[in-house]
């Protein structure tokens, strides 16, 4: 788990000795180095400095500077070896939770660099709006940045506070209410019994808590998306006018928001899905349906890239088994290594019973890293 604690003279030699950035991120080199930000915010005693840790484990640092009365700037670095983990969003919530408690600064606002669309989303995602564009020159060369900014009041109706994290690094925990749509992903009748049917969890099983689902994201004012996958006439399953490409009664006799109709794997991929759910200011996708390892992966993946908060109800997907040349795997054997897989970086995991719960209290389910998972496995195999 992530901690936030105030930044010590030993930290600032490590962090100087991180190896450069790479690719995009080296124009932010110069930040780490002797007379960047990090040295000129040191320097001022409007500035409040946190260093993020994994365990105890060194991986960024956040900085809050004081611009006026009631108002701060935010900045971040994590190590170069630590970015595309998803560990930039929980360091930034934990910094603004400190920023806006203990603080009690009004507004925080940030720049990112315009060209930085994974950054902006993130931002986006925690509830910073946009101020503007600037200019600044970095190292001698003009840049432009999107100005954004979020208030106390926006983050405090968009994260619900939980044993706040303090510098003096005791552990917290925060979770925010997300904005979610339910997508319901080809639950068709080759599946169920037809020309590929789902092995694990047992199918009867999965369809019952995709029924589940339904009808508690109805209950909960969650909109469903319907997502139909419809192959060319000859194909071997879902093949277009078929019985087998139909939508299961499970799905069919049940309301939903939005159909959507695919012939690729993900139900992103050339559907319109992506603008719907922003229309509709949606942050989190929740995936039911089929298959664990196939469309749900890739809807999956391709929503992490897309900005989309993810969750995955395991016991309303399901798998089926696969022999080729690159090997063998059950049902069960695909459907848990995937959901591992998708825990450590790409969604929360969860049974379709803690999902209900969470509908119920406005919270979000816990999530995990790489270096986390792979930590507590290594742990594992040792002990």
């Amino acid at each position: 788990m992530l901690g936030l604690r105030e930044l010590r003279e030993d930290d600032v030699v490590r962090i100087k000795e991180w190896p450069p950035y790479a690719g995009d991120m080296a124009q932010m080199d110069y930040a780490l180095r002797d007379k960047g930000w990090l040295d000129e915010c040191r320097s001022r005693p409007d500035a409040f400095i946190y260093a993020v840790e994994d365990g105890d484990d060194l991986i960024g640092f956040t900085i809050l500077e004081k611009t006026d009365t009631a108002e701060a700037e935010f900045r971040i670095a994590l190590r170069p070896d630590r970015t595309g983990l998803g560990l930039g969003e929980d360091s930034t919530l934990r910094t603004l939770q400190i920023g806006f408690g203990e603080h009690r600064f009004s507004r925080i606002h940030l720049i990112v660099r315009k060209n930085n669309s994974r950054g902006i989303r993130l931002y986006q995602r925690i509830g910073f709006t946009d101020r503007g564009e600037c200019h600044r020159e970095i190292q001698g060369v003009p840049v432009d940045f999107r100005l954004m900014e979020i208030s106390r009041e926006e983050f405090t109706r968009m994260h619900v506070m939980r044993n706040a994290g303090q510098p003096d690094g005791k552990e917290s925990s925060m979770s925010r209410t997300p904005r979610r749509a339910l997508l319901v992903i080809d639950v068709q009748n080759d599946y169920v019994g037809g020309n590929l049917p789902i092995e694990f969890p047992p199918v009867e099983q999965s369809l019952a808590n995709i029924g589940r689902a339904m009808d508690a994201a109805k209950g909960a004012g969650v909109p469903v998306v319907v997502v139909q996958n419809v192959l060319p006439e000859g194909a071997p399953f879902m093949a277009s006018g078929t019985e087998g490409a139909e939508l299961h009664d499970t799905v069919s006799s049940r309301a939903s928001d939005r159909h959507v109709l695919k012939n690729l794997p993900s139900a992103f991929a050339g559907t319109g899905l992506e603008e719907w759910l922003r229309e509709r200011r949606v942050d989190t996708v929740v995936i039911v349906g089929y298959m664990t390892h196939n469309c749900d992966l890739s809807t999956a993946v391709q929503a992490l890239h897309a900005g989309f908060a993810v969750e995955l109800l395991a016991d309303a997907t399901g798998s089926v088994p696969y022999a080729n040349r690159a090997g063998a795997a059950s049902a069960e054997e695909i459907h848990r290594v995937v959901t591992v897989v998708l825990q450590s970086r790409f969604a929360a995991v969860m049974s379709t019973g803690e999902w209900i719960s969470l509908l119920a209290t406005g919270g979000e389910p816990e999530r995990d890293t790489i270096h986390g998972s792979n930590r507590r496995a290594r742990q594992h195999a040792e002990s």
